[in-house]
């Protein structure tokens, strides 16, 4: 936990930054970058004028976007929000630099480890006052909002939420004598019995990137595995990690296309729509797609299957809002509490991305507009085993250990960002290294490039 000299510093970074807005005012508002004037406001007019970037760039979610920031706007006579859309691969250097010039957006939709870089930083402003309203009026999950409560604030407001779970074609693996898996045992032993010369039981990815970072975590999660430990410290290199890895590689080698070594989003979805893959842990973001080929209502989707002894659970990410403009608060507020609201939730995240975005509130889950949309309605049986999964799905720096421990961890930010955990699955796959051998050069490289000691838990 960082001492009260670093709570003091952080503070005084935020007056910092406030008073250097006052500063720029003027410039953000000639050029339609940033907030309005010091007093919240744009050009004397009364009106407040607010900016939001998002990172959506797929065209139908813009689309979205877009319609329902002009829908609060058609309602407001003293508030105007314009969204500038941007992309992940850019952003983070982006954002930094505008803060640094004091021409950032007034609020943005970010991801936990991404909040909490910027929380480290002294760039947010605490939202839990928001966030309190929301619960109480909508009924906010808990399970939503813990990610973003450390250091006696909340730094991000949850807007949706996304989960992995293990999808798979009805008419290959439900009729293994192995299905539904019990355990990873009888798991592998459907996946490779379907897995032939040209098509696979599964796709798992070997590539130094986000989408095996999150593969090989959910098992980690599934088999009690950590990156930290209770106080944080490095904590990789346990039997349930070795474990963990000799299961990864084993299935890889018996049932994964071999040259997902360097797959990324586009190739493992595109094994999926073109029927060479039956089966991926993952979100359901290629259920749109999937409509328009031949497999339609042949996949099934169930919770993660887990070893003997281990747990259920999965990753999944709570996309929120943080808060750069203390000033514009209480009309961040209102547009958050809009998109919030009963009439507009439900049918916001349906349209905006159906299946794959799942609502954080009581409001939200029980929406008719969110079941009613055709493709939720489709497949309302994979959606409702999204929500039974959610409850118990967790990321890395917010498991058990950490919430007892009231644990604070910035460094998730830097351990999602540079694939740590995407370069020992290429160790274990591609250069061939035992589990304990890639489990033993983890914990160091993790140590090395998190710049954190070893978990006094390892021996």
């Amino acid at each position: 936990m960082p001492d009260d000299n670093n709570g003091t510093s952080i503070a005084s970074r935020r007056k910092f930054i406030a008073a250097s807005s006052l500063v720029t005012a003027g410039l953000a508002g000639c050029t339609g970058f940033g907030g309005g004037d010091g007093n919240g406001s744009g050009g004397g007019s009364g009106t407040t004028k607010l900016t939001y970037w998002h990172q959506e760039g797929v065209p139908h979610r813009q689309k979205q976007f877009e319609k329902y920031t002009k829908k609060f706007n058609q309602k407001q006579d003293n508030i105007e929000v314009s969204v500038e859309p941007q992309n992940w691969n850019s952003v983070f250097g982006k954002l930094t630099s505008a803060l640094e010039a004091g021409k950032e957006p007034d609020f943005m939709f970010s991801l936990p480890a991404f909040t909490m870089t910027f929380q480290s930083r002294g760039d947010l402003v605490d939202v839990s006052d928001i966030v309190k309203d929301l619960k109480k009026e909508h009924g906010m999950f808990d399970n939503a909002i813990t990610p973003f409560q450390y250091q006696g604030g909340t730094w991000g407001i949850p807007m949706w939420d996304m989960v992995f779970l293990h999808h798979f074609r009805t008419d290959k693996l439900k009729d293994t004598n192995a299905w539904a898996p019990k355990n990873w045992q009888q798991w592998s032993q459907a996946l490779t019995k379907v897995t032939d010369n040209d098509n696979y039981g599964i796709t798992l990815p070997a590539a130094k990137n986000l989408w095996t970072t999150e593969n090989l975590y959910t098992l980690m999660i599934n088999n009690g595995a950590y990156v930290y430990g209770p106080k944080g410290k490095i904590m990789f290199d346990t039997p349930e990690t070795v474990e963990t890895l000799e299961f990864y590689k084993k299935v890889f080698e018996q049932a994964s296309p071999p040259s997902a070594t360097n797959w990324g989003w586009a190739e493992w979805e595109r094994s999926l729509l073109q029927g060479t893959s039956y089966s991926t842990n993952g979100f359901s973001s290629w259920a749109r797609s999937l409509e328009e080929t031949g497999l339609a209502g042949k996949f099934g989707a169930i919770e993660q299957p887990y070893p003997k002894g281990g747990q259920e659970g999965s990753v999944h990410y709570v996309n929120d809002i943080m808060v750069f403009n203390e000033k514009k608060k209480s009309a961040i507020a209102k547009f958050v509490k809009f998109l919030h609201s009963k009439g507009v939730y439900g049918e916001w995240l349906a349209n905006t991305e159906p299946t794959l975005y799942l609502p954080v509130t009581k409001t939200g889950k029980n929406s008719d507009k969110f079941w009613n949309h055709k493709l939720i309605k489709k497949h309302e049986k994979m959606v409702k085993t999204q929500f039974d999964a959610l409850p118990k799905a967790s990321l890395y720096g917010f498991r058990d250990i950490h919430l007892k421990n009231d644990t604070y961890i910035p460094s998730v930010g830097t351990l999602e960002g540079s694939h740590v955990l995407g370069e020992i699955v290429q160790r274990l796959i591609v250069n061939d290294q035992s589990p304990e051998k890639a489990a033993s050069w983890g914990q160091k490289r993790l140590q090395n490039v998190l710049k954190t000691e070893k978990s006094s838990k390892i021996n």
